[in-house]
């Protein structure tokens, strides 16, 4: 009999923040130090944990910057996140919104060295600059269905999604963990392609059975410090 595959649940955080306008007040060797201080936390936690920045900053109104974390470990992915507001510059971030969903992922026969951490598949999230990402809830009459008309419609948006070639889709269910059922983070190299992807996707006889898909978030990759140095 053949092996099972074994299933890896790889926990993602999304943690939008706003920057409070009293950091701005600090003198400008404070906000240096707690800069430098909330940079080195985060930057001793990258070898066991996946972790990207993107700035929102002029682009939304309630947040500056999304902090995107993953762990196959969820009690250690919480606590670095709670750690976020405890440490230098992370004194003066306000929570704006939290998603948190699971992707599972099949444990590959590739070596380790082709997995990050040791869990997750490289090239797989964080790809490229510009990621549109937002919550999903389902009618009810998505799930009254059949599995052949839902698998239909499935594949037809796949379908849209596979002619951008520079573009990386993936989907973490939240069932149990949040209010949304799921989280899209839909990933491009270029603009312009994400937006005609996103039109496209939403003409699409799938969009009649969403009940909710909001609100949604345009993140635009950027390293920390560039971040915190542009918003404060």
């Amino acid at each position: 009999m053949e092996k099972m595959k074994k299933q890896n649940n790889i926990y993602s955080s999304f943690m939008f923040i706003k920057l409070d306008p009293l950091f701005r007040r600090l003198i400008s060797n404070e906000k240096i130090a707690a800069k430098q201080e909330f940079e080195n936390m985060a930057a001793s936690c990258q070898e066991k944990l996946f972790f990207r920045t993107y700035m929102l900053a002029g682009l939304c109104s309630d947040s500056d910057l999304l902090i995107w974390r993953m762990s196959d470990d969820l009690e250690f992915l919480q606590e670095n996140c709670a750690r976020t507001f405890s440490t230098g510059a992370g004194r003066y971030f306000l929570n704006t919104h939290s998603l948190l969903g699971v992707h599972q992922a099949t444990e590959q026969s590739a070596p380790k060295k082709d997995l990050e951490f040791g869990f997750l598949p490289k090239e797989s999230f964080g790809l490229y600059k510009f990621m549109l990402i937002h919550p999903v809830v389902k009618s009810h009459t998505w799930y009254e269905l059949s599995d052949e008309e839902r698998s239909a419609m499935l594949t037809e948006r796949t379908c849209v999604v596979g002619r951008y070639r520079e573009i990386r889709e993936n989907f973490f269910t939240s069932y149990g963990l949040g209010e949304q059922e799921m989280i899209v983070a839909r990933e491009a190299r270029h603009l312009d392609e994400l937006t005609n992807a996103t039109r496209e996707l939403r003409e699409l006889r799938i969009k009649n059975y969403t009940a909710g898909d909001k609100p949604v978030f345009l993140c635009v990759g950027r390293d920390l410090r560039e971040i915190l140095d542009a918003i404060s």
